[in-house]
């Protein structure tokens, strides 16, 4: 070996010790200040979020946990599911250029409501003429304007999905601010690896100096995600999530399921909250209803373990009843057959009178349909289940009728109030009882904690567009042609069916599905079990079941015995000191309508201006949310102002630039700020006029 050779050699190891001994010390120097990191962290979030200091403080990572250094001094990590460093060797500059494409190509979650427009106002709804003159705003501003494609200087919504080491949050909001952010990390080890790397202090204090609301879900599943998001978007509204800007950090499989979900549903996040007109109506008919001899459910009274165990089938007016209609008939005498409304014309035509008929729609026209289809001697055979906002007449018209409470009502919260000052306790509502019939006939018998309960028919969408029903109900002549066309909500979706293959829904539908799956959700642990014998949408939470498998075993009590049950323990009378009429606080409720008018009345020059109004509106009317003795005034108001709200912004971020859309936007304003002035006088005088909405069922619909 020559001089020269063993020179080299040992040059090359004095070098590779040169670079261990550096390597040393950067990691010695790293330690020390991610350690420091650490605990400036976990004060932070003492400080804004204590729940996540305290379960990171002591937080145990996975074996593979794995934080190391760049040649550069920068900190990586390794990916869980690839095994590969999550980022390359400059973490910082990857993450910059990650911001920079997200501002080229934003992704945002839009809601297009070019219809709202056409709306048809059958029901002489002052919410639809509203709505419909917004919507005629709304698409001159499309007409005249150019789609907005940009991420303006103040937003609405950003939903970040991965925090990784955090290194983008360094500079994520430094071009523009949202009102409501949402991060989602779904690996708690990587949210506690951004506690050594990411100045969380600062971030924290930078959203809050900017008056944002932060919200974190740290270790939830994909499905948790979705739902957590829609919880929120329930307590504080969903103009939280409107205009949404999406983001997805580092990527994930899961994750782009997520997101593809987010983007698919996000329908769900803007239907189902009611308007005024209904609001109205449920407390006309709420207050009617109380001074009738109410059986009212009380769910706090368990159905006795002698009784819960019996059979409960439920049947819903889905085309798939047809092929179970013959095993119904076999069982109908060992088990309590519950009818959904239209359903009954179905179980009469094949002979099987239900034992229960659940109806939910509020409106006059069920009365109509009622008296049109089920002859008045096979109704005093059957009884009633129905919701406290039902119109008045259709209580008398069976042999006997139980009626729950409706959450999230504002005649429910008037009765609450009513109850709470009078006997200084409240009835519990039901849960998930809406928007489908077959929603209100399992809440109900969930809520009394039946165990074993059989969907039929409860199909929530169908296979064959033109078999939207049960060809056996009134939609059908008797050549099974239809008559009768169903109400279609919303666009097609295409989802899993519950025996597979695929099942067509709509928007209505499919958030029907989906309430049945959260209330199954929050019967976890009850030991409830729901048998889906329909062939239609998939059901999480309930187990597929065909007809033909269906096994009753004997019981030791009749059919005859829980039903009277039923009607004599859930169910007492109502006390005869409920008087509503004292509480409806006319005055008030013009107080609260005359703040948010001048709220709105305020000066603005640019699409943020206009943003941070609609916000503290909002904000004020949900400040009466939780209010001990105002929740019914906040209820008048609340759907409204959600669907009004969702348009408006809209309007403000899908066209023109932060110039151009003012003068739309201030027209659309306007309506709203009139209807919100005029509403003190409906309520005055509509508080007790009942629904005249009526349907003629002796004419074709088609």
């Amino acid at each position: 070996m020559s001089e020269l050779s063993q020179q080299q050699q040992i040059e090359e190891i004095e070098a590779q010790l040169e670079n261990i001994s550096n390597k040393d010390r950067q990691e010695s120097l790293f330690a020390e200040q991610a350690n420091e990191r650490f605990e400036t962290n976990i004060k932070a979030f003492q400080k804004y979020f204590p729940e996540i200091a305290e379960k990171f403080l002591s937080h145990q990572p996975s074996d593979k946990f794995k934080l190391f250094l760049n040649e550069n001094g920068t900190a990586n990590f390794v990916d869980y599911d690839t095994g590969v460093p999550l980022y390359g060797e400059d973490p910082l500059a990857q993450s910059k250029s990650q911001i920079e494409q997200m501002f080229l190509n934003p992704i945002v979650g839009k809601v297009d409501h070019s219809r709202v427009e056409f709306l048809k106002n059958e029901t002489n709804f002052v919410h639809i003429d509203l709505m419909k003159s917004i919507g005629r705003v709304y698409n001159e501003a499309s007409r005249n304007l150019e789609d907005n494609k940009r991420i303006d200087e103040r937003i609405p919504s950003a939903i970040i999905f991965g925090v990784g080491l955090g290194y983008y949050l360094n500079h994520f909001f430094d071009d523009f601010v949202a009102d409501y952010i949402s991060i989602f990390e779904p690996n708690e080890d990587y949210f506690f690896a951004s506690l050594f790397t990411f100045d969380w202090l600062s971030f924290l204090k930078k959203v809050d100096d900017s008056g944002s609301f932060l919200y974190f879900a740290i270790g939830v599943s994909e499905s948790e995600m979705y739902e957590a998001l829609h919880d929120r978007a329930n307590q504080i509204g969903a103009f939280s999530v409107a205009s949404a800007l999406f983001f997805q950090h580092y990527p994930s499989e899961a994750v782009n399921r997520l997101i593809a979900e987010f983007k698919g549903n996000f329908h769900q996040f803007f239907m189902g909250w009611g308007f005024f007109d209904d609001a109205l109506l449920s407390i006309a008919h709420t207050v009617e209803n109380s001074h009738k001899p109410v059986n009212l459910l009380k769910p706090e009274n368990k159905i006795s373990p002698d009784f819960n165990q019996f059979p409960i089938f439920i049947v819903a007016n889905g085309p798939s009843l047809d092929k179970d209609i013959e095993v119904i008939k076999k069982y109908q005498k060992d088990v309590i057959v519950v009818a959904c409304n239209s359903a009954t014309t179905s179980l009469l035509n094949h002979g099987i009178v239900p034992d229960f008929h659940v109806a939910l729609e509020r409106t006059k026209a069920t009365e109509d349909f009622l008296v049109a289809f089920v002859p008045e001697q096979t109704r005093q055979e059957i009884n009633l289940l129905v919701l406290n906002v039902m119109y008045p007449g259709v209580l008398d018209l069976f042999g006997w009728c139980g009626v729950a409470l409706k959450g999230n009502e504002a005649g429910t919260s008037l009765f609450h109030i009513t109850e709470y000052l009078k006997n200084n306790r409240i009835t519990t509502t039901i849960g998930f009882s809406n928007p489908l019939v077959g929603n209100t006939a399992l809440s109900f018998f969930g809520s009394m904690e039946f165990k074993n309960i059989y969907l039929f028919g409860a199909d929530n969408g169908y296979k064959d567009p033109n078999h939207h029903h049960s060809k056996g109900s009134y939609y059908y002549s008797g050549e099974g042609k239809t008559i009768h066309a169903p109400l279609k909500m919303g666009g097609e979706l295409v989802v899993p069916g519950n025996f597979g293959g695929e099942v067509i829904t709509d928007h209505f539908m499919h958030t029907g599905k989906v309430q049945m799956e959260r209330f199954l959700e929050s019967k976890l642990g009850t030991g409830l079990n729901c048998y889906n014998c329909s062939d239609g949408t998939a059901i999480k939470g309930s187990m597929p079941l065909l007809s033909e498998d269906i096994f009753i075993e004997s019981t030791n009590v009749s059919k005859h015995e829980v039903i009277n049950f039923i009607k004599a323990e859930p169910f007492k009378s109502l006390e005869q000191n409920i008087n509503l009429e004292e509480f409806l606080d006319f005055n008030e409720f013009e107080q609260l309508c005359n703040v948010m008018a001048e709220i709105l009345d305020s000066e603005i020059n640019n699409r943020s201006d206009a943003l941070q109004q609609l916000l503290k509106s909002l904000r004020y009317l949900f400040s009466f949310k939780n209010h001990p003795r105002f929740t019914h005034l906040y209820l008048l108001l609340e759907g409204e102002s959600l669907y009004v709200t969702s348009v408006l912004i809209s309007l403000l971020y899908n066209f023109g630039d932060d110039k151009e859309i003012i003068p739309y936007y201030q027209e659309a304003k306007e309506l709203w700020k009139d209807f919100i002035l005029e509403a003190p006088n409906q309520y005055r005088t509509r508080w007790n006029v009942l629904s005249d909405y009526s349907f003629d069922y002796s004419k074709p619909s088609v």
